[in-house]
């Protein structure tokens, strides 16, 4: 009599291990990551019937719809792209725009504490990669005596990882501690061993030296310290973050790598290499050219990889080039998104963000709004849906949340 239901335990946990282990390997591995993805991708197909899978879709139609929309419409733009580089590796890894809106969307609902358990997980991840890039670039900097090894790319290349993406990991994992230990009621130890890794994270953001996710890291403080004090009762935790988040950049600016990121930024035009460091002079030549050519053609776009050739040649003509050396794209998904894939492209995914952003406020989903709203910010400076890291990154975690853990209960006390 009990054999179905210790098989769908077994199945759980199968489950469980296959998601942890897709969270454990996106920092560190590409290869591996994708392993993951697949093996948890074949247990998913057989862990409910197609009925079920189709009950479930239909219900959740509306938030799967758009990033399928645009994937479709990424593989169909591509027919008529003519550029001579034009090959299948974006389909590839553009995937997870289908896969896992269509997975999470169709399989059973998950337990509340297997989905603490899986990000948590990815916590754990990214503070171990970062203990892991820490420890090397201080044997790089012993040998070389090179002081600037201890920051940004030179930092995160340990684990092959953009120091972009790897503060975006960690910014999200801030969110899911303060979520998990802040503003739930919990042991006075657990709460003060996560307020410990809260503050190294911080510490570890600035070292990574993104300026995008450092200023997000500061709107995301201020919001939700605004938000503890008016809604929530556990005000000490709040102001114990606020002044971790207040004092240790003010210290790390006094570390010269720093604090010459922060002064090479300028509003100013791009005038030549000179300004090759100033991310303002950048993106400003980026997104002129990109605008020119999207003017050129609005509707559909000029396809991926013709897109890239033709930004090349608007570099050349800015004498940009740098941007040609290292084939740079326009830096703003949402130009980018435009000039590959026209207006089209650019309503699916306005309407993606949109229903999810909607989704999150009417279920009163702290971890998802922190993560949409993350996502978009970010993607005004950076292109985070034209890398794996960035892709699997948010269309797991937005399906996940959106999916398998639907509202906010603040005062709960976990088992």
């Amino acid at each position: 009599m009990n054999a179905r239901p210790n098989h769908q335990k077994a199945g759980i946990w199968v489950m469980e291990i296959c998601l942890i282990l897709v969270v454990l390997t996106l920092p560190f591995d590409i290869l591996l990551n994708s392993y993951s993805i697949a093996l948890f991708s074949l247990v998913a197909l057989f862990s409910n019937g197609l009925r079920l899978k189709w009950e479930h879709l239909n219900k959740n139609r509306s938030l799967c719809i758009w990033p399928i929309i645009y994937y479709i419409w990424l593989a169909f733009r591509l027919i008529w792209d003519k550029s001579p580089d034009r090959s299948t590796q974006i389909l590839e890894t553009g995937f997870s725009l289908m896969v896992f809106p269509l997975i999470f969307g169709s399989i059973e609902k998950l337990n509340y504490l297997s989905v603490k358990r899986i990000l948590i997980s990815f916590v754990f991840a990214n503070i171990a990669g970062s203990f892991y890039c820490l420890w090397k670039a201080y044997l790089a900097y012993k040998e070389s005596n090179y002081f600037n090894l201890l920051f940004y790319h030179h930092l995160s290349n340990h684990i092959g990882i953009s120091a972009i993406y790897f503060s975006m990991y960690c910014v999200f994992c801030i969110y899911i501690l303060f979520y998990y230990f802040l503003i739930k009621k919990v042991k006075g130890w657990v709460r003060s061993i996560a307020l410990l890794c809260i503050g190294y994270l911080n510490v570890f953001i600035m070292m990574l030296s993104s300026k995008t996710f450092i200023f997000i890291l500061y709107l995301s403080a201020l919001i939700v310290i605004i938000y503890s004090f008016s809604y929530l009762r556990y005000r000490l935790s709040a102001s114990v973050m606020l002044l971790l988040l207040i004092a240790i950049p003010f210290l790390l600016v006094k570390f010269p790598y720093i604090a010459a990121r922060v002064r090479d930024t300028q509003v100013k035009e791009y005038t030549g290499a000179a300004d090759n460091q100033n991310g303002i002079a950048v993106r400003g030549v980026l997104w002129e050219s990109t605008w020119h050519l999207v003017k050129e053609k609005p509707v559909a776009g000029w396809g991926h990889f013709s897109a890239g050739d033709a930004l090349q040649e608007e570099y050349l003509k800015n004498g940009f080039a740098d941007g040609v050396k290292e084939r740079l794209n326009s830096h703003n998904q949402y130009l980018y998104t435009w000039l590959c894939y026209g207006v089209i492209g650019l309503a699916a995914l306005s309407l993606f963000l949109s229903q999810l952003l909607i989704a999150f406020f009417q279920g009163k989903q702290f971890l998802g709004i922190c993560l949409v709203l993350m996502f978009i910010i970010a993607n005004i400076t950076e292109c985070m849906l034209e890398m794996h890291n960035g892709i699997v990154f948010f269309l797991f975690f937005s399906s996940l949340i959106v999916f398998h853990l639907p509202s906010l209960r603040v005062v709960k006390t976990e088992v």
